[in-house]
């Protein structure tokens, strides 16, 4: 594999709840006069994902526990908000400075767990949550684009995040389906003829993380990447939650 292409989906339109993604998807693809070949990747930003499954969330109706309400004085935060970030999340990592950091229902860690605030309508005090189950998402996206397409579609679904040691947020792959999201290399041979004993490629959040220079992160509305030169021929197929680490495994905790 010497090289491959991105290429984003151009004038795609605002989604609303409920909206076919696989038609709209389809329907961009055919205005984009893209031709889709076996094998291709198809990365979607969550919040289209999240926009179709209507995973708003009004912040002025949740319930607010005490212990929200304390949290959301001493961060100077709404409750509804921190009420929603509880509700999301297996337990809360860090409040230092004013940023609350946790880990998700769905095992990885991130800021607010993963609501978001912007790029949807903010005159009501809405949030959007992350997809219900994203690997579900995926799989059904995948495995319909592929049936529509009669190709063999590859999908990830993006979100961002921050890193440890690392300024600005990144792409990740949140879920995927039909790709190997993890190579495990080990055994093999580098350069040297030295047998790898440690070395994982995180391919998902690879991809998801060079679609993100097209996708951006404020008004381009380029949510849909396409990838095209990827070979996964030679990988065995697996979900991108297994990049996900056990506390006990993960150097940073």
């Amino acid at each position: 594999m010497n090289s491959i292409q991105l290429i984003a989906l151009n004038d795609f339109p605002s989604i609303e709840p409920y909206d076919d993604l696989v038609k709209i998807i389809l329907k961009s693809i055919n205005s984009n006069n893209i031709s889709i070949d076996d094998r291709d990747v198809i990365v979607i930003a969550h919040k289209i994902v999240s926009k179709a499954e209507n995973r708003y969330l009004d912040l002025n109706k949740i319930d607010v526990s005490e212990d929200a309400k304390k949290l959301a004085i001493d961060l100077n935060k709404d409750a509804g908000l921190i009420q929603a970030i509880i509700n999301e999340s297996n337990k809360i990592l860090s409040t230092d400075k004013n940023v609350v950091i946790v880990e998700h229902k769905l095992g990885f860690i991130n800021i607010n767990a993963g609501i978001d605030l912007s790029n949807i309508p903010r005159s009501n005090n809405i949030a959007l949550l992350l997809p219900e189950d994203p690997s579900k998402s995926a799989k059904n996206l995948s495995e319909d684009l592929s049936k529509a397409l009669n190709k063999d579609i590859s999908i990830i679904i993006s979100d961002s995040m921050t890193r440890p040691y690392r300024s600005g947020i990144i792409n990740f792959a949140l879920a995927s389906h039909n790709l190997p999201s993890l190579i495990d290399l080990k055994g093999k041979e580098d350069m040297y003829g030295n047998k790898l004993k440690g070395t994982e490629v995180a391919v998902a959040d690879e991809l998801a993380s060079a679609s993100g220079l097209l996708m951006g992160q404020a008004n381009e509305m380029k949510p849909v990447i396409l990838v095209k030169g990827f070979n996964k021929s030679s990988y065995e197929v697996n979900n991108a939650f297994n990049l996900i680490l056990s506390e006990n495994d993960d150097l940073y905790r």
